[in-house]
């Protein structure tokens, strides 16, 4: 009796040792296809590194997922929703040994990314992403959109609706080329790489190669940009036949979006003064923060906002719900899959209040440079 005793205590705790390390791997790794048997697979493996909890970078995992699988190569997928999550995550690609890992426009791991490149360099694992802001952080590379093209672009939106009053729900939702890729050479250094022979390799599969170095904090680009004043209020506001005000803002500190900001309150300035009107704009940035989001909202509603631009995918699904009552038109910027958050019902025809500018990321191009030999 003693005997069979200690062997169902034995047979207890193995079973609890062992629900606890599945829990672990699930928790870590989420889904993988390396069962994969094609005998044209790569033999590499690519880690997908995002946040499972924002709608544009599950929507771009799966399209990433779906090229791998054709091209027979194998993959592993890691997730986090805050900078923690996402360090242990990477901590696991790397005792897992990825030789890549990939991330999509996401929000989460841009604002994880310079606590965890140093660590992915040391491994010797590039880090490819969908913006250059990443790379300014320490990413290997980043592929995707001119951002400065992007908030120029959205800028125009913003002036054709409000000055020439064109119908929000008929505007089409406006994309771009994103065939210019953003290398780091610090990391690619540290990776052991050569920038000239990585230039040459990925240059088939691109529209065009700019390097960048790494950059640990953001200087507010508002500080020592004319475009800043249009911040506070309206320029010439006495002298233009009609002010239009608008409220803009950003999620989050990046480069990136910064760009987009920037360029929206450059080109709005400078339509209003070739067309003698004016746009004060009310700026504000939520820092991920999506309580302070909604209360920036919430003030851009009690100043009788004529047009709110969402910077980012959270921004902008805001914005549409808080609007539906009052359909004040919402232009959004740097959003990757209008038609999947629901934004807009097509990108022809968005259908409501709702349209804007979309960085979406060309995944069969990126891992075109990924799997590049």
């Amino acid at each position: 009796m003693k005997n069979l005793k200690k062997i169902i205590a034995l047979v207890l705790s193995l079973s609890i040792v062992a629900v606890a390390f599945a829990a672990c791997s699930k928790t870590n790794t989420n889904t993988d296809n390396t069962d994969n048997t094609n005998n044209q697979a790569s033999s590499k493996l690519i880690g997908l590194l995002y946040d499972a909890g924002q709608d544009a970078s599950t929507s771009a995992i799966e399209a990433a997922k779906k090229v791998l699988d054709e091209k027979g190569v194998k993959y592993r997928e890691y997730t986090g929703t805050t900078v923690d999550e996402v360090s242990l995550a990477v901590d696991s690609a790397i005792a897992d040994g990825v030789d890549a890992i990939f991330t999509p426009t996401d929000n989460t791991i841009m604002t994880a990314e310079l606590s965890i490149y140093e660590k992915l360099a040391e491994a010797k694992i590039p880090h490819f992403t969908g913006a250059d802001s990443f790379a300014l952080n320490g990413a290997f590379l980043g592929y995707g959109v001119d951002y400065a093209n992007l908030g120029k672009e959205t800028a125009d939106m913003v002036y054709d609706i409000l000055v020439n009053e064109k119908e929000v729900a008929s505007y089409p939702v406006k994309t771009f080329d994103n065939g210019t890729a953003t290398i780091n050479t610090d990391i690619c250094e540290a990776l052991g790489l050569n920038f000239a022979e990585v230039s040459k390799k990925y240059e088939p599969f691109c529209q065009a190669i700019k390097e960048i170095k790494t950059a640990e904090s953001f200087v507010d680009e508002n500080a020592s940009n004319p475009a800043s004043k249009l911040a506070s209020g309206a320029i010439g506001a006495d002298e233009a036949e009609k002010t239009f005000k608008v409220g803009i803002c950003n999620y989050v500190d990046d480069a990136s979006l910064n760009q987009i900001v920037s360029n929206i309150k450059v080109q709005l300035d400078t339509l209003g003064k070739e067309n003698n009107v004016a746009f004060e704009i009310i700026y504000d940035n939520c820092n991920a923060d999506s309580n302070v989001m909604n209360q920036i909202i919430e003030n851009f509603k009690a100043d009788k906002v004529d047009l709110m631009v969402g910077v980012a995918t959270p921004v902008a699904m805001a914005m549409q719900s808080a609007t539906e009552e009052s359909k004040t038109p919402v232009v959004f910027a740097a959003v990757s899959d209008p038609i999947s958050t629901n934004l807009v019902a097509s990108l022809e025809a968005p259908g409501k209040n709702v349209t804007g500018t979309s960085d979406y990321l060309d995944t069969e191009a990126i891992f075109n440079l990924i799997l590049a030999e």
